[in-house]
């Protein structure tokens, strides 16, 4: 009886390190499925006048690797989220300017698996004088049902794999999630004359970049709430902080620079 007792143990702690295994691999594959099934839209912000750069050419359109600034951006994202089915490829431009947009953006392979989705392939869509306003215009020319949009500076042509997978995760998880990199120097809040009127907490600070990724549907909400209320937001970050909750940082990196300034322009070389 003792030995008849013992295997009915046994066999009752063998089912159920069974049913845990079995547990944990359900778990895993919802967690896998739900990641490869998101359906995502992609906007690429290029409709500034890229006045502090000089120069007389789009800093997105400066020659880059075998394309442009603006083309070498498009691609990255287009390899990295080979695991995501894309609906809409936006890149917003100048108003006039869809032209010198689509030539920047020559040599941009939109064949790859995450791509299929497109029946369109890259848009381009005319921008608008703030920001605020070329990315709601980018938000209101998406024809998919993106479960999640991307928005990318098209002047930060050095952004990872892993920064855009960071934050697309992130963002599947949360809600909303931009990349973020602590500053090097330390950061003082200062009053209308100048004069220092806060020592800030470097630790507890970030410096945000890009791609800042959000629930789609959320968000174009956001921003229509937004031109109702006649604020000028200084990103979409802000936008999502007042209509919509807080937003996930996750890591960024110091290479993923905005080209800005002429000094910028060495990165490229």
């Amino acid at each position: 009886m003792i030995f008849r007792k013992e295997t009915t143990d046994a066999a009752q702690m063998i089912l159920m390190m069974k049913m845990i295994q079995l547990t944990i691999w359900v778990r895993m594959k919802i967690l896998t499925t739900k990641t490869i099934l998101s359906k995502i839209a992609i906007i690429i912000t290029a409709a500034g006048s890229s006045t502090r750069i000089g120069g007389g050419i789009k800093k997105e359109y400066l020659p880059f690797k075998n394309g442009t600034v603006l083309s070498v951006c498009a691609q990255a994202f287009l390899n990295a989220c080979a695991d995501y089915e894309i609906t809409d490829f936006i890149v917003t431009c100048p108003v006039g300017g869809v032209e010198a947009c689509r030539a920047a953006l020559d040599g941009v392979d939109c064949h790859a698996p995450s791509a299929l989705a497109m029946t369109e392939g890259v848009r381009i869509v005319e921008g608008s004088d703030t920001r605020q306003k070329s990315v709601y215009n980018g938000l209101l020319a998406v024809n998919g049902q993106p479960d999640i949009v991307l928005i990318h500076d098209g002047a930060r042509p050095f952004v990872s794999r892993q920064v855009i997978m960071d934050a697309l995760q992130a963002a599947c998880e949360y809600g909303a999630s931009v990349p973020g990199v602590t500053p090097t120097d330390t950061q003082k809040e200062i009053d209308a004359n100048g004069f220092i009127k806060r020592h800030l907490v470097r630790s507890s600070l970030t410096a945000v970049q890009t791609p800042q990724c959000f629930r789609f549907k959320e968000l174009l909400e956001a921003h229509g709430r937004a031109v109702a209320d006649g604020h000028e937001y200084t990103d979409d970050t802000e936008i999502w902080g007042a209509y919509c909750g807080p937003v996930r940082v996750t890591k960024g990196d110091v290479n993923n620079i905005k080209i800005t300034y002429p000094s910028d322009l060495e990165a490229l070389k």
